[in-house]
Parts: C-alpha cells; structure tokens; sequence
C-alpha cells in the first residue's frame, strides 16, 4: 500500500514516519560485526553451525537425523527414534527482547542468568531451555524429553551442555 500525503495528513507527519522508519534501519545496521545477510545465513539445519555430533550426548538416544520445525523454517529439530528430541532457533534478530523479556520476569516461569554464552543469556531448568543473544541474534534451544531421556539430568549438566550449543551458535561467522 502506498501512502500519499494529502490535505488531511500534513505532510510533516508523512517526513517524521520516514525519519522514524530510517532511523530504525539504521539502528539495525549498526552493528559493525553483523550484516543483515549474515544474521540471515544462521540456518542451523544446514549442518555448518551444529550437526548431530554436537548435540549427541545429551539425549540417552543418538540422533538420527535434523529437519526444519514444521511452523518455522528457523528452527531445527533433532530427532532421536524415541519421542525426545532438541530444538534450536536461531534468529536474525529480536534476541535482546526475548533475553529481557526472561531476565526482568515477563515470562510465566523463572530463568536465572547464565553468565558466558553470548552478550546474555538464561537457563530455564522447568523446559531444559538456554535464551541467549548476541547483537540481537537470537539462540534459542530446548532439551524435549523425559527425565528417564537424559544421559544426565542435572541442571548444571543440562544448563552448561546447551549454553555451549549456543555460545558456538552465537559464535560462527557466516
């Protein structure tokens, strides 16, 4: 839809939405280690970022194989042949807003900071889940399983295992 400036809207508030709108790209572009396109080359299911080696050892059953999430292309599945598996998301963007989000209690449970996994992160030991960014790209990744699924259940084990997934996610250079 394109917007034209007309009588009812001065043309003023048509120059300050554009001003808004550049400012906020620029704001995005910022970051000088970052690129939109290589924020965007972030595909964990491609196997250049994690493959099922890295995740192996977290789940009783081997992983068998990555595929897409059915609802979005961004996250990658690990399945094993039992019902247990490890999700991971990586974004492009928003992951300063969804660390914050943790961090400050807007989430219906409680995470505890995790110190040395990009910028920031959390550890979220009800979902066996690390929240983490760097330059606002987002790493998401969660454990999916029973108790019994777990080569260690361990809070410490689990939170230390899957914030280094993130930390050499959050690391790679496109």
């Amino acid at each position: 839809m394109r917007r034209v400036s007309t009588p009812e809207t001065p043309l003023h508030c048509s120059t300050a939405l554009i001003a808004v709108v550049v400012a906020a790209l620029a704001a995005q572009c910022s970051c000088s280690d970052r690129t939109p396109d290589a924020a965007a080359s972030l595909d964990v299911c491609s196997g250049r970022l994690l493959d099922s080696h890295d995740v192996n050892g977290i789940l009783r059953a081997p992983v068998t194989r990555m595929e897409r999430g059915p609802a979005d292309a961004r996250t990658c599945v690990f399945r094993t042949a039992t019902p247990a598996h490890i999700e991971l998301a990586v974004r492009p963007s928003g992951g300063s807003m969804a660390v914050d989000r943790w961090i400050k209690g807007a989430m219906p449970l409680e995470a505890a900071p995790l110190n040395g996994v990009g910028d920031r992160a959390v550890w979220q030991r009800d979902l066996h889940e690390v929240v983490a960014e760097r330059n606002d790209v987002l790493c998401d990744i969660t454990v999916v399983g029973e108790t019994s699924d777990f080569v260690n259940p361990s809070d410490d084990f689990l939170e230390a295992r899957l914030g280094s997934l993130c930390a050499k996610v959050l690391g790679a250079k496109p």
